[in-house]
């Protein structure tokens, strides 16, 4: 049964197929000798995918200074390897998107660990094989192929794979081995065969679930496989599909595989929610609801403490003991509600993180696109902030940047949310308030910091800032954070090369 099956999903009418500019820029990845041009000449036959990689190269997700106009000038700054990637990513992604909904496959929850999976397979591969990042990101994009395949290949069969999945405890490899035989991982590697894909990606991407790793080879193939490997199970753990309990399991393992340090992992998952965010904005799929890092730590803390009890509770034979037992996890449930206060504060200034700013800022998004109201956001950066830890040494540096924290927040509050972006950058929220409005709150900040120095036991700081602002007067469904925050960005690009200490809008 399991071959006849595996041959019939593979062979349907419905499964989807690449499109003619993917299959051309695969061809041109095997070729040692493609040239810009002939990559350029190859995109350039769809006039929407090259408007949708421009819009994407001068989009926040790059940081690229200047407005880039056309491919080659894209090419030129990225490279070859980046910029077939994005090609292809929004390719696979369209094919995909095109797939009929009438058999109710959750889209947005397939997205979600699809993008998940990228994001952190990239992440990971920057760090351990910098050079196969690009080939980690798609293997991770498609690494959840099969599931679609074996949807659409066999509906009678999968359709009750996935019911058991959302209603029961099981992970869907385990259960798609019950009913099937094989894994989606499997359907991959058969299915990108089909499409000419690299015969050492499509083996990586059929192992994303661990199934065969330790039999490969070649030592890079093996690698990048131990790479997509952890970030599947990362992805599992950030869509809620593996309990958060498991938090420090799968730490351990993702470190033991592939090699990887705990410090430089707890970066990785701090900046994983932001980062799969940004590249749904990219592609444009809806990825519904996400959970970032803290939310993670937090009811992981919560599940360990409540597993705990519960195995206690199990041996008391009193009523009274049990109704003890009940108050100590609610005492929990308030200890997780200061935590996830805790996680979402700058621990330095006092003021909201980049966490919270990037829920925040989503929250108000949605809301003004509800309400029609408008949102602004403001930027700041101070003038030669490195000239004070040169100088005066980090601790001075520190003060400083609570200082000017201070600042601003006795400005901003309760009109504004202000944050710490990261380093010396701050940020502010602003709703309901005009263009005029949020220019006036952002000059009112630039000189609070410029006529309120650092005083010290010996000496007193002068301290400057510069600042860009943008405001969207009525959301519309196609303005994004990452618009917003490029706007913004833009600005302040402005302020800091027109002579700083002043406000761009």
């Amino acid at each position: 049964m399991t071959e006849s099956l595996i041959q019939r999903i593979c062979t349907s009418d419905n499964l989807p197929s690449l499109p003619t500019v993917a299959v051309e820029v695969l061809r041109l990845s095997r070729n040692a000798d493609a040239s810009i041009d002939d990559l350029v000449e190859v995109i350039q036959q769809d006039p929407a995918l090259t408007g949708k990689i421009l819009k994407t190269v001068n989009s926040a997700l790059f940081g690229v200074p200047h407005k880039i106009g056309s491919l080659k000038q894209a090419v030129g700054l990225l490279g070859l390897r980046s910029v077939k990637v994005i090609a292809l990513s929004f390719s696979l992604v369209d094919a995909l998107k095109n797939s009929d909904d009438e058999q109710q496959l959750n889209f947005e929850m397939y997205w979600r660990r699809s993008l998940t999976s990228a994001a952190a397979a990239r992440l990971l591969a920057k760090v351990i094989i910098p050079q196969m990042s690009e080939e980690a990101f798609v293997a991770g994009l498609l690494s959840d192929l099969g599931i679609i395949a074996a949807w659409r290949g066999a509906p009678e069969i999968y359709q009750n794979i996935l019911n058991n999945w959302t209603s029961g405890n099981q992970r869907l490899v385990e259960i798609e081995a019950q009913q099937m035989g094989f894994s989606h991982a499997h359907l991959n590697r058969e299915l990108l065969q089909k499409w000419n894909l690299p015969e050492n990606l499509c083996d990586v991407i059929g192992a994303h679930h661990g199934e065969g790793i330790e039999k490969m080879t070649d030592g890079q193939t093996q690698k990048l496989a131990q790479v997509v490997h952890a970030a599947a199970t990362i992805a599992e753990l950030f869509c809620q599909e593996i309990p958060s309990s498991d938090l420090d399991q799968v730490k351990a393992d993702c470190c033991q595989e592939t090699g990887i340090s705990s410090e430089q992992l707890e970066k990785i998952l701090e900046g994983l929610d932001q980062y799969v965010r940004e590249m749904s904005d990219m592609l444009s799929v809806n990825i519904g609801e996400t959970t970032n890092y803290a939310q993670i730590q937090s009811e992981a803390s919560v599940q360990l403490a409540q597993l705990a009890m519960m195995g206690e509770m199990d041996r008391l034979d009193s009523q009274r003991q049990v109704k003890e037992a009940h108050e100590e996890i609610s005492h929990l449930h308030d200890e997780k509600r200061a935590i996830l206060e805790i996680a979402s504060t700058d621990g330095l200034t006092k003021i909201a993180n980049r966490a919270a700013f990037d829920k925040r800022l989503t929250e108000e998004l949605d809301r003004a696109r509800t309400e029609g109201h408008p949102i602004g956001l403001i930027f700041m950066d101070l003038d030669h902030f490195k000239r004070f830890n040169n100088t005066y040494g980090h601790q001075t540096g520190d003060e400083v940047l609570r200082h000017v924290a201070n600042c601003m927040n006795d400005v901003v509050q309760p009109i504004g949310f202000p944050a710490r972006y990261g380093g010396e950058e701050f940020v502010v929220i602003v709703v309901r308030k005009t263009a005029e409005a949020i220019r006036e709150m952002a000059e009112e900040i630039r000189k609070t910091i410029e006529h309120r120095p650092l005083k010290l036991e010996d000496r007193e700081l002068k301290i400057t800032a510069s600042l860009g602002a943008a405001c969207i007067p009525s959301p519309a469904t196609s303005h994004t954070t990452a618009k917003l925050i490029e706007d913004a960005d833009r600005c302040l690009y402005r302020a800091k090369f027109g002579g700083r200490n002043r406000v761009e809008m």
